[in-house]
Parts: C-alpha cells; sequence; structure tokens
C-alpha cells in the first residue's frame, strides 16, 4: 500500500531534517540514517531496519530517524510500530506536520475515526504556509464529514468552509455545509449554500429550492438555464426536504409546501416558572427558530425579559445547548458568562454581580468542579481558604431558589452536600475525607439511593434553561395558543 509514495516520503523526511529544528547529529549516526534509507529504496526493509535501530540506539533524539523506521516498519507490516515511531517524532518535533498527517492516515485506515479526527486536526493546526494544500484540503473534508456524522454541526462547519476556499467550484461541499446550516436552523444560510450548489450544478432541483428558498428563477441564468425540475436530490438532503422529492406533482393540501410550514422565527411568551404562556400572563419571552420536525427551539437565541431588556443569548443544535451562553441583568450588564459542550458546562464559568464587578468563578474539570470566590464581600469568600461551608444560588425564581449547600475541610468535600429546589431536597450526599460515602436523590418515585456522587458539572446549568426544553405549558388555552407545538406537558 505505501510503496508508491515511498521514495518521496523519504526524500521529504531527509529535507525536513535539514530544516525542520537545528540539532548537532553525530556524523556516524547521519551516515546510517542515509544508509538505512537508501536500503528502504532497494527494498532492503530488513537490513534498514537494523541501521535505523542501531542509530537510535546511540541516539535516542534523533527525531528523523523514527520517521525513517516507522515508514520502514510498515512495509515489513509492523504497524503499531510504526505508530509508536511517528508518536516519537512528535514528541521530539512538535510542529511536524507530516507526521501527524501520517498517523492520521494510519487511523483511518484502522477504521479508528476519532484518533484520525485527532491528528489530521493537530496536522491542520501545526502545518505552515507551503504545506501540501491537496492534504489540508484532504483532512478538512475529513473533519467536516466526521463532525457531520455526529451531528456537531457547529464543528463540521468551520472544516467545511476551509474546504470551500481549497475548491470554491465544488457543489458538494456546499450541500454538507447546507445540511450543517438546516440542523443549526440557519435558514438563510442554508439556503445560500443551497444556492450556490445548485448554481455549480449540484444534484439540486427547483422544487427543492421553493420549499425553503426562494425558488430557482433567478438562478438559472448562472447554471445556465438547465431545466432541474426533473433532477433527483442529492440524498444527503433527502431527510431533510423529502416531501419535495416524492411529491412535487400532489395538488392535496396534505403535500403542499409552504415555507411557514417548516422551520420560521417564532416569539415565545414564558411566566415566572418558564411555563410557556399567553402573552398576557408573561414574564419572559423568546426568539428564535423553531425546527418543526424536531418539535424545539434550534440556532441562535435570545431571551428577554417582557420589558424588552436581553436576558440571555445562546445556541441550540438539535435542542441541546453548545457554545458560548451569556446572561445579562435588567440594567445590560453581564450576569453569567458560560460555555457549553454538548449540553454540559465546560471551561471557566464567570458570574458577575449587578453592578459589573466580578463575583464568582466556577472552573470545570472532566467531571468535577472547583469553586473560587472573586468578590470579598460575597459570604461565602472563605472558601478560597479551602475551609468551611457555603450556600450558593444556581438561579432564583419569584418564588423558588434552586441552592447548592457544602463544606470543604482542607479543600476536600465533607460532611453534607446539597441541593435544593425551594424547601426540598432533590439531591443529598454525605463525604469524608473527601471521598463520597452515600446519598440519594428525590424523584416521582420516592427517594432513591444512590452508589456514587451524582454532583457533577450539569448541578449548574441554569434550571430554566433545562424548564423551556421541556416544553411544559402553563394552560391548555396557551397550548392552543402556539398551535405548531406539539403538546409535551401542562
Amino acid at each position: 500500500m505505501f510503496k508508491p509514495l515511498l521514495v518521496s516520503l523519504i526524500l521529504l523526511v531527509s529535507y525536513q531534517c535539514l530544516h525542520a529544528q537545528k540539532k548537532y547529529i553525530n556524523r556516524k549516526i547521519a551516515q546510517k540514517n542515509y544508509e538505512g534509507y537508501m536500503l528502504m529504496t532497494e527494498e532492503k526493509y530488513q537490513d534498514a531496519l537494523q541501521l535505523f535501530n542501531e542509530a537510535l540506539n546511540e541516539d535516542p533524539e534523533a527525531f528523523f530517524i523514527y520517521q525513517n523506521r516507522a515508514l520502514c516498519k510498515l512495509q515489513l507490516n509492523d504497524t503499531v510500530g510504526a505508530i509508536t515511531d511517528f508518536k516519537s517524532n512528535i514528541d521530539l518535533e512538535p510542529d511536524n506536520a507530516e507526521t501527524r498527517y501520517a498517523l492520521g492516515n494510519l487511523y483511518k485506515h484502522r477504521k479508528d475515526s476519532v484518533n484520525a479526527l485527532n491528528y489530521f486536526v493537530q496536522a491542520i493546526d501545526v502545518a505552515a504556509d507551503d504545506f501540501s494544500q491537496t492534504k489540508l484540503l484532504y483532512m478538512n473534508q475529513f473533519a467536516g464529514n466526521y463532525y457531520r456524522l455526529n451531528e456537531k454541526y457547529d464543528s463540521a462547519l468551520v472544516f467545511y468552509d476551509r474546504v470551500k476556499n481549497y475548491t470554491p467550484d465544488n457543489s458538494s461541499v456546499y450541500i454538507n455545509s447546507a445540511v450543517c446550516y438546516f440542523y443549526i436552523d440557519s435558514i438563510d444560510s442554508f439556503c445560500a449554500d443551497l444556492e450556490e450548489a445548485f448554481i455549480l450544478g449540484g444534484d439540486i432541483n427547483c422544487i427543492a429550492l421553493s420549499a425553503y428558498c426562494d425558488g430557482c428563477s433567478h438562478l438559472l441564468e448562472a447554471r445556465g438555464h438547465t431545466d432541474t425540475l426533473s433532477r433527483a436530490l442529492d440524498t444527503r438532503l433527502a431527510g431533510i426536504i423529502s416531501d419535495t422529492i416524492y411529491y412535487p406533482n400532489m395538488t392535496n393540501n396534505e403535500y403542499d409546501i409552504s415555507e411557514t410550514d417548516y422551520n420560521r422565527k417564532v416569539k415565545v411568551y414564558f411566566n415566572d416558572n418558564w411555563q410557556i404562556c399567553l402573552p398576557g400572563e408573561a414574564s419572559y419571552y423568546r426568539k428564535a427558530f423553531w425546527a418543526k420536525y424536531l418539535n424545539s427551539f434550534g440556532g441562535e437565541f435570545e431571551d428577554y425579559y417582557i420589558s424588552g431588556e436581553l436576558y440571555a443569548t445562546g445556541r441550540l443544535e438539535r435542542n441541546r445547548i453548545n457554545g458560548d451562553y451569556r446572561e445579562f441583568y435588567k440594567n445590560g450588564n453581564l450576569k453569567l458568562e458560560a460555555h457549553f459542550t454538548n449540553t454540559l458546562p465546560r471551561g471557566i464559568w464567570i458570574y458577575y454581580n449587578e453592578d459589573g464587578t466580578e463575583d464568582m468563578r466556577v472552573i470545570f474539570k472532566n467531571e468535577s468542579f472547583e469553586l473560587k470566590i472573586v468578590n470579598e464581600n460575597n459570604p461565602n469568600y472563605h472558601l478560597n481558604s479551602g475551609n468551611g461551608e457555603f450556600e450558593i444560588f444556581i438561579e432564583k425564581w419569584p418564588e423558588i431558589s434552586f441552592v447548592l449547600r457544602g463544606e470543604y475541610l482542607d479543600h476536600m468535600k465533607t460532611g453534607k452536600w446539597t441541593y435544593s429546589q425551594g424547601d426540598e431536597i432533590i439531591l443529598q450526599e454525605k463525604y469524608k475525607n473527601g471521598e463520597f460515602r452515600n446519598g440519594f436523590v428525590n424523584t416521582d418515585q420516592g427517594r432513591l439511593p444512590i452508589a456514587d456522587s451524582a454532583l457533577k458539572p450539569a448541578i449548574f446549568i441554569p434550571p430554566h434553561i433545562t424548564q423551556i426544553g421541556g416544553l411544559y405549558f402553563s394552560s391548555v388555552e396557551a397550548a392552543n395558543y402556539y398551535s405548531y407545538i406539539k403538546t409535551v406537558g401542562l
């Protein structure tokens, strides 16, 4: 599999060893490396391997020899050994994009997409200006497709945008990009990409463009006046606008296509308990796209106080909050600066006082969190010493507060920790010397014991976000008012 590329790879490695980094190389070591790769060009791989082994035994930091030995091991069907040598090269030469590209390809051929993606993204990040554009195109396309197929559409778009720069006349990447924009409910961008794919000759028909966008009459000249009414739609779009494929000639209302029947910007009102309500009963409202088929909000959203001041901004992907999230006081000052990755808190969340000063930070580390109180007037400021009890209000509703209480001793959890909703304890856990002892959760089925801690980062998710996602209505009248929302709870 690697023989056709072997000579060029060897020459590339030998070139890189002169330019990648400055390092004194013993002449004897360099000679063995040269003799080794010359033996490789003659397909004498065992003899070459012996020379590479001898050279690395004498100088384990001769970074470029690991590349040659990895290529040699590939010819001897020692893939595991080749991977180890490529990784050793990366340890010694962190900016080597070629080695990361090679590792990504190895994992791809082993059908390990996660590791392939990891090394391809690393290669993209460290690639110099003169790195192969063909390889960059290949890696960006792989990353875009991986994220799209795993429903991480925002991440996929980053790589598809790069692919567009490399191949601006490729209709396929515009279709991939359009699919991503559809699922994050950016309909304008969805239409822009779909129209570009149409102009470039992709499998898009006029019926499909009429379903969400402005039809195709204004695009036909750029395309060459090609009749597309009978053209089959690209299969990547079939799950999105299947009606436009199978029922183009139906006049029955059941199959009529109307833009207002599909994703659109909506305004939904909420009461103090973040239940969907009638406008006259509202304390807040949300402006966002409504994804009909997912029966959920999607894409960028903005929440407002009923008086019109901005309350929060964020993004939803397939009804899951993702990316940056911000909350504001009525006076316009930041209240919370946060980040989500697939619904889970990540990074550092910063909480502010109403006057704009910083109050507290929560630092999320995998499945744990660390509290840092910045404001000296905060009653929990003593936590910075690693000792004492605390009480943190996650969120306050007019009649209900969501509160986390606990205690530290020498920076370790100790005693009783609780998460409460009003007067009701939802979760309780006991600790000693930082170790979980026992606990329980209150559910609709009563109190249930837990074997492991449930005090995870998700405990800091503002409760109203979960409440909105549940689509709870305040009344039957409210449910009837929003006819496009499928009833979930009253």
